[in-house]
């Protein structure tokens, strides 16, 4: 495996986190649209500090990045605060696959999350590919949606 960077995503990398979120959405057979990018930075800005970020570098490139929007429970009587991640979307540019960038931008949330009030983590697999590659890394599933628990045992 190649050396791969993952950071949490800041305010300015915006447009790094559009470009890939655009190049992400080509590969699935969007297309272009005059202004995207920029609205998609205002929007991402604007809700950022619920919506979790992070970027994969190799080789100096942008490799990789997993988008998720953070829900926070409303208050209930006897219960700490609690959210929970919903994972938008993993993209691993096309030149960097096979080489870990999915796994470790995924380690990543999960160990980001594990020093939040985050209670566990959603998402929709696509395929049974994606199924394999969640479970693989602890996500657990009756179907397409999977949940990576991070409760106490309590």
């Amino acid at each position: 495996m190649a050396e791969v960077t993952i950071r949490r995503a800041s305010a300015d990398d915006a447009l790094v986190v559009a470009a890939l979120h655009l190049q992400f959405a080509r590969e699935l057979g969007m297309p272009s649209e005059t202004g995207y990018l920029d609205r998609f930075v205002d929007a991402w800005l604007a809700e950022r500090p619920d919506r979790p970020t992070w970027i994969a570098e190799s080789r100096g490139e942008h490799a990789g990045i997993l988008e998720t929007r953070r829900i926070r429970a409303l208050p209930w009587p006897g219960r700490k605060d609690v959210s929970w991640l919903h994972v938008g979307g993993l993209f691993v540019v096309p030149g960097c696959r096979d080489r870990g960038v999915g796994r470790a931008l995924t380690e990543a949330m999960i160990e980001w999350s594990r020093t939040t009030d985050v209670k566990w983590i959603r998402l929709n697999a696509p395929d049974d590919r994606a199924q394999e590659f969640y479970e693989r890394l602890g996500f657990t599933s009756p179907g397409r949606l999977m949940e990576f628990e991070l409760r106490d045992p309590q």
